[in-house]
């Protein structure tokens, strides 16, 4: 039976969801600026590759796979994290999952203890309380920087106790579109060494990667060349426009203390959580996708024009520079689940604040066409502040 609390995690994307049913009826009408759910759909290449997989015929090749994956693709891989990460990943230290909420679920059981703490940055992506909780870890909710979604380093500090076992770290962020600075994250890893100093805990970081990509070349830096224990969270769905192909993966940082003994435990955590791997066809298709690169030459232009639209429209924006969303002010004194469903019935789609354990605002995805967006426009205009 699903608890009380883990109802109450549920309830906003439930009440979102039952929005989004009562104005999918308008069809092509419809600007869905919601998920991210690219409109254009996967291009023709990322089709070949895993088409490419499926002819490559090799016996058992869509058997079974081992627990963490095939060595083959996991190998990919870490061959891809040494060249991107500049640290001396290797295959074990490489979980493939269907997804990343596999990897968060299996990341959340390798770092969690008895009386766990998980500590979270908020807004964040929307199911991090619902997955800590379920995992039998107590969420504990931080609040990011007012205004600019920046890092608030001294609260994480303040949060921290002597059953914190993990930080869970959305980067780049969502709903926010911020790429931390380096400066920030060393901030934090020196807030959480002296943490765990005066504590005697011992704290993984989490550090969700999934939107790495969608940053502009030469300005992401990874949380794990900050600090050791750190467990790396990748889809690789959201880059090449196929996420419901579940595909991604965990992978321990080479510089973990325990980095053989948590690589090790994941494994078993697949088998445990029931969480397995992808599927053969898809790890197959790995290496495949790993040498792919996309044109994004349309993200900072979206990016862009809505900022630019709306900021003259009178709208707050958090201005970002990361990630496929844009994060702005619910105009004031409107009630964010009002304010949603009255533009849903003006024909435009977009997401809560509440979604994100946060309140006042709304996030709208750059992942519709762009017809939608200029369509989206002129309705979101009459909403605007007065």
């Amino acid at each position: 039976m699903i608890s009380p609390e883990l109802e109450g995690l549920l309830q906003p994307l439930e009440q979102f969801e039952a929005i989004r049913r009562r104005v999918v009826r308008l069809g092509d009408r419809l600007c869905d600026l919601s998920y991210a759910n690219p409109y254009v759909g996967a291009e023709q290449k990322v089709r070949a590759a895993i088409r490419s997989a499926l002819d490559d015929e090799r016996m058992l090749d869509l058997q079974y796979a081992p627990f963490g994956g095939q060595t083959l693709a996991r190998r990919a891989v870490a061959d891809a994290l040494r060249a991107s990460h500049g640290l001396p990943f290797t295959f074990g230290d490489v979980i493939l999952t269907p997804g990343a909420m596999s990897a968060l679920h299996l990341s959340l059981l390798a770092s969690g203890r008895t009386d766990g703490e998980v500590i979270i940055p908020v807004p964040c992506w929307l199911d991090y309380p619902l997955y800590a909780r379920a995992t039998g870890l107590r969420p504990i909710q931080v609040a990011l920087a007012a205004d600019t979604f920046e890092l608030d380093v001294a609260a994480v500090a303040d949060a921290v106790s002597e059953r914190t076992c993990a930080v869970l770290l959305s980067h780049p962020a969502n709903p926010s579109g911020r790429n931390y600075p380096p400066e920030q994250l060393a901030a934090l890893a020196e807030a959480l060494g002296h943490a765990e100093e005066r504590l005697g805990c011992q704290i993984t970081l989490i550090a969700d990667e999934t939107h790495r990509d969608f940053t502009v070349a030469g300005t992401y830096s990874s949380a794990a060349g900050f600090w050791e224990r750190t467990l790396l969270i990748y889809s690789f769905g959201k880059y090449h426009f196929i996420q419901g192909q579940r595909l991604g993966y965990v992978a321990v940082s080479p510089r973990h203390p325990a980095r053989r003994e948590t690589a090790g435990e994941l494994v078993r955590w697949t088998r445990i959580s029931g969480a397995a791997t992808p599927t053969a066809l898809m790890q197959r298709a790995v290496p495949r996708l790993l040498a792919l690169r996309h044109d994004q030459s349309w993200l900072p232009r979206s990016r862009e024009r809505l900022v630019d639209q709306l900021t003259l429209d009178g709208y707050t924006v958090v201005r970002p520079d990361a990630t496929l969303f844009v994060y702005v002010r619910t105009p004031p004194g409107r009630d964010d689940f009002d304010f949603v469903t009255e533009l849903a019935a003006e024909g435009v789609l977009v997401l809560p604040a509440p979604v994100f354990h946060h309140s006042g605002y709304f996030r709208l995805s750059l992942t519709g066409t762009e017809e939608m967006l200029e369509a989206a426009l002129p309705i979101l205009k009459r909403f605007a502040p007065a």
